[in-house]
């Protein structure tokens, strides 16, 4: 590729990232069902020509956001996740991982939560194998740590999908009716210690011996 051509694609690419970064912070404000792509080209600073070249429709930006989103949470597990030694810590890592990034995110993924069910049943329909691909991988990621887990016998022996599931419900569950809080008394990442020792250790008290 010559240098005219490299200079295009960053232009292109610039541009593609001022747009997203506007619509991020109109749905933000306003939700997405009631921001228009005339407003969001004019946030932009941008002719709706230019917008309507680079995306289709509304839905297609609010859905490459979704997608910059998923892979940028990929990519903290994947690095926190390869710093801890034991299964048991590289749970712990995805629960504080995700708490943390929805905590810095809480804005945008209000507009998810309240305009869209926000809940995994809801994500196909919605967005579509794209997104739905992304948060399936996130379920396999978890799978693999238990199966890990039982593999070097941190774990019991259960069935990896479906523990990823119950993972992935308890943590969803919390991080839902949290940002859909007005004004949440305390971070959502504060609710890590908790959940972690709820789904590592249960919460039956173990019975004295006799």
């Amino acid at each position: 590729m010559d240098q005219r051509s490299q200079r295009k694609q960053r232009e292109a690419e610039a541009r593609r990232d001022e747009i997203l970064c506007a619509a991020e912070r109109l749905f933000s404000k306003h939700g997405f069902f009631k921001t228009s792509m005339a407003e969001i080209a004019s946030a932009a600073q941008f002719a709706m020509g230019t917008v309507y070249r680079i995306f289709t429709s509304k839905e297609e930006i609010y859905i490459s956001l979704m997608e910059a989103k998923v892979e940028e949470l990929m990519g903290l597990l994947e690095e926190h996740i390869a710093q801890a030694d034991s299964a048991i810590e590289k749970i712990r890592a995805v629960i504080l991982v995700k708490l943390a990034f929805a905590d810095r995110n809480r804005d945008f993924f209000r507009i998810y939560v309240s305009e869209w069910s926000g809940f995994e049943w809801t994500v196909k329909s919605a967005f579509g194998d794209r997104i739905w691909k992304r948060y399936l991988a996130q379920i396999t990621l978890v799978a693999d740590l238990v199966r890990e887990g039982v593999r070097r016998g941190e774990f019991q022996r259960v069935d990896p999908e479906a523990t990823s599931l119950a993972f992935h419900g308890m943590l969803n569950s919390t991080m839902y009716v949290w940002i859909l809080q007005s004004s949440p008394k305390e971070s959502l990442e504060s609710k890590g210690k908790l959940l972690a020792n709820l789904f590592l250790n249960g919460i039956e008290k173990p019975m004295k011996k006799k």
